[in-house]
């Protein structure tokens, strides 16, 4: 009986576990940042793009701030990311 009851217990977490990685699939958006580094030069040494996924901008800007640390991140423009 209790084997029974841990093999229930066993589906229903997987169940919702693969539910719950479905729907965060489905609200995750693709944003771009620039991303210049370091973050006090005057001049930039670096220019870059980052593109992160996240429910929420700010979700996604953190991912990218977490692959570059120590660098400027701003929302991407084509006009001032070259």
């Amino acid at each position: 009986m209790r084997l029974i009851g841990t093999a229930i217990a066993i589906a229903a977490a997987l169940t919702l576990a693969t539910v719950g990685a479905a729907d965060a699939k489905r609200g995750a958006k693709t944003y771009k940042f620039c991303v210049q580094c370091p973050v006090l030069s005057p001049v930039a040494w670096t220019k870059g793009t980052c593109s992160a996924k996240g429910k929420t901008i700010e979700e996604a800007r953190t991912s990218c701030h977490t692959q570059n640390l120590g660098c400027y991140i701003r929302n991407y423009s084509a006009k001032t990311c070259k």
